[in-house]
């Protein structure tokens, strides 16, 4: 007699169970994959939005002018910071030229604002440095999410100011040092030498 080779219903049972429990083990392990570089992939358009803010703030603070400004009849300082100190901050300075569209600047330089309210942080344009009191900014938003948006401003004799506008001082502060937080997220902090 013939004797017949082969699994028996038991063996082959057991082979397909250990290739089940191999399956949805590779199977949760491409799902934590996946959801690790989903989560990797926010963080890092995290980061990036943060430094394309620093280096566009960075970029407008060194072109930073110490001229005053016009607004109508009333003149602005070359610098001036606005903290009401409930998630609110503006700070307007008198910008050298770029190389902008026509609409939102002059060949001589502009006057800019950042400004944080509810959470964003807005960059308004004015059309020129000196401006009618009925003149409107363009506003672009730069961030959203924003928990902190601090600054800071090193004096002529060294020492950390939050506001700057006092008239004894040089119309441009030599460094700042901007502190941003959003949410769910730890607090950066840059310094930027303007002088």
């Amino acid at each position: 007699m013939k004797r017949i080779t082969g699994f028996t219903l038991m063996e082959v049972l057991i082979a397909l169970m250990i290739f089940a429990t191999i399956s949805v083990l590779a199977y949760r392990a491409v799902g934590a994959m996946t959801d690790s570089e989903f989560r990797l992939s926010q963080e890092a358009a995290h980061w990036r939005l943060l430094e394309q803010f620093f280096t566009r703030f960075e970029a407008d603070a060194r072109q930073a002018l110490p001229r005053p400004m016009m607004d109508g009849n009333r003149k602005l300082p070359a610098w001036q910071t606005t903290n009401d100190g409930r998630g609110r901050l503006s700070l307007q300075f008198a910008r050298a030229a770029t190389r902008l569209p026509a609409a939102v600047g002059t060949q001589q330089g502009q006057r800019i604002a950042y400004e944080w309210r509810d959470g964003h942080i807005n960059i308004q344009y004015w059309p020129a440095f000196d401006n009618v009191p009925s003149a409107v900014p363009q506003t672009y938003r730069l961030l959203d999410d924003v928990t902190l948006f601090h600054v800071d401003y090193l004096t002529q004799s060294d020492s950390w100011v939050e506001n700057w506008s006092s008239s004894d001082e040089a119309a441009l502060p030599r460094a700042m040092r901007v502190r941003i937080a959003m949410r769910n997220s730890a607090i950066v902090e840059r310094i930027f030498a303007l002088q």
